[in-house]
């Protein structure tokens, strides 16, 4: 037998009809007997309590369902889905608040999750564009524009990802650690704080990353920091500050335009202040109203307060350098057509001998000493003035007056300080060729001695050699005596490629400033030092003997 619908069921019994014996029982197997039927199993249309579990099934369609498609006159409706019911009276865990028109129009306002005594308080409402608020009073909607209201103190585990800004609906932002401000802004300001005035703690600023220290900024208690409108100050400023500033007062006053470094000193808007009264300050500026300047300020005594700069240097936007108490670079136009000098130096001529400052430094073959020199106007030759002049150096102990040429035929004349002594004559180097040369001592041209070992001069037993060009000479000789003389304009160099046993060769420099290279077979024996000569002798095994270097003595 099987259940059948209530139609299926009428066609058994039409008039003219004959039901079977199935029919009849699928008509009893279709109802319930009434000693079969429990009616606490089944909820009333209108009140009732059901016992056991509510379920809506697995179909996709199923749903609980309010019709309101039939109301006819315009009223709101609210309340509760889902309540509970206490001693202390009902409260809404489940609501919703809208309206409907009178021809069955539904608008949705709000709902909740949560609440007391019909949504006294809300764990979640949301509005019908999806706005969402957590916590708040039952007259609290979530604030237009935001899609998420929490009203109330938050507090989130794990990482928190934002896609836009972070913003305060009123008052200010803050964010804490353990509920110390870290950060806060507000219309007016951005405060990024630290909770200790030691010196190892403060506020990092790390471009390259939380854990990497590389080009950090730390601004401490007592280290760098940014106060007020101007100055950035580094170091305990009563002990001894520094800071960098900027000044913004127009006109051409002491701060002017301009950004200024200083020690000991800073800037209020107004005044230049002097942090450690103790001491002196000291400013340089970059500066639209005085140029490059360097300043200096004395000490006040007083910790903190107003000092005026003294500007020590200054430097033009035309390069014209002043200072405070020797003037300045413009007065230098005319001494040399680059500087006016007027005033800044010694005359000429003396009326009293004037000492010169000492002077203590190798004199290469002058003895290192204290040297003063003295110009007189006693001397019949006046210094300067003449071709001639006394010139007087040394000491009152020791003491040497030099007198120049009277004319082009007198050389240099020295005596003893004191005057007691006889002038001698210093010989100049042409003098001393030319004494040579009368000697009949012969001379090779330069365009000679490119052509020839050596000349030899008349006097028996000894042959002489005159060098007097740069060019590279050779001697190659058996006689037991040879004399180089050497009277070049640079230095150059004297080969000797033979050497015979028992023989001396004297080198003689007569060059006032050149020296002789004198070299055996290309290997570098010794120098000869600009008028002086040498000796060496070579020994009958050949080996060769320095006898030594010798100063040359010139006689008047």
């Amino acid at each position: 037998m099987a259940k059948k619908t209530i139609a299926a069921l009428k066609e058994y019994f039409k008039v003219g009809k004959r039901p079977t014996e199935s029919q009849f029982g699928d008509l009893i197997d279709s109802y319930i007997h009434m000693d079969a039927f429990n009616p606490n199993a089944y909820l009333p249309l209108s009140g009732g309590k059901m016992t056991g579990v509510l379920s809506l099934g697995n179909a996709s369609t199923t749903y609980i369902s309010r019709d309101l498609s039939d109301i006819t006159t315009n009223t709101n409706f609210s309340r509760y889905f889902t309540k509970l019911t206490g001693s202390n009276g009902d409260i809404d865990s489940f609501g919703y608040y809208g309206a409907v028109t009178n021809t069955g129009s539904v608008t949705m306002n709000w709902g909740f999750i949560g609440g007391t005594a019909y949504n006294g308080k809300n764990a979640i409402r949301w509005t019908s564009d999806q706005r969402v608020a957590i916590g708040g009073s039952s007259s609290v909607l979530p604030t237009t524009g935001y899609a998420l209201d929490v009203i109330g103190n938050a507090y989130v585990r794990g990482d928190v990802t934002f896609a836009g800004g972070l913003n305060t609906y009123q008052g200010s932002l803050q964010v804490q650690h353990l509920g110390i401000n870290k950060l806060r802004a507000d219309s007016a300001n951005t405060i990024l704080s630290g909770t200790s005035s030691s010196s190892t703690s403060g506020i990092f600023l790390r471009p390259a990353g939380d854990t990497v220290g590389t080009g950090q900024i730390i601004i401490s208690a007592n280290g760098t920091q940014y106060v007020d409108n101007y100055n950035l100050l580094f170091g305990s400023q009563v002990a001894a500050g520094s800071s960098i500033f900027h000044t913004n007062i127009s006109g051409t006053n002491t701060p002017g335009y301009g950004i200024w470094m200083g020690h000991n000193l800073q800037f209020n808007g107004t005044d230049f202040i002097q942090p450690r009264g103790s001491l002196n300050s000291w400013a340089f500026t970059v500066n639209n109203h005085k140029g490059f300047s360097f300043n200096k300020a004395n000490s006040s005594t007083v910790n903190g307060s107003a000092v005026s700069l003294i500007e020590l240097v200054k430097i033009s936007g035309t390069g014209v350098i002043s200072t405070l108490n020797n003037g300045s670079s413009d007065q230098w136009n005319t001494a040399y057509g680059w500087g006016n000098h007027a005033g800044k130096y010694l005359p000429i001529n003396y009326a009293t001998p004037v000492n010169a400052l000492p002077y203590q430094n190798d004199m290469l073959a002058v003895p290192v000493g204290t040297y003063a020199a003295t110009v007189s106007t006693a001397s019949v030759n006046l210094p300067f003035t003449q071709a001639g002049g006394l010139i007087s150096f040394g000491n009152a102990a020791v003491s040497t007056r030099l007198l120049g040429a009277r004319d082009n035929s007198d050389n240099l004349w020295f005596q003893s300080g004191d005057g007691k002594g006889a002038w001698r004559q210093i010989a100049s180097r042409d003098w001393v060729i030319n004494q040579l040369n009368s000697a009949s001592k012969a001379t090779l041209s330069p365009e000679k001695v490119s052509f020839a070992q050596s000349t030899e001069n008349n006097l028996s037993g000894k042959k002489e050699y005159e060098i007097d060009s740069t060019f590279y000479l050779e001697v190659n000789d058996e006689t037991q005596f040879i004399t180089i003389t050497g009277n070049q304009l640079s230095d150059m160099v004297c080969n000797i490629t033979e050497s015979y046993s028992q023989q001396e060769i004297k080198i003689i420099n007569l060059s006032a400033s050149s020296s002789i290279n004198l070299q055996l077979k290309g290997i570098s024996a010794a120098v000869v030092e600009p008028m002086n000569y040498i000796k060496i002798y070579i020994t009958k095994d050949l080996k060769i003997i320095n006898l030594g270097q010798f100063t040359l003595e010139v006689l008047a």
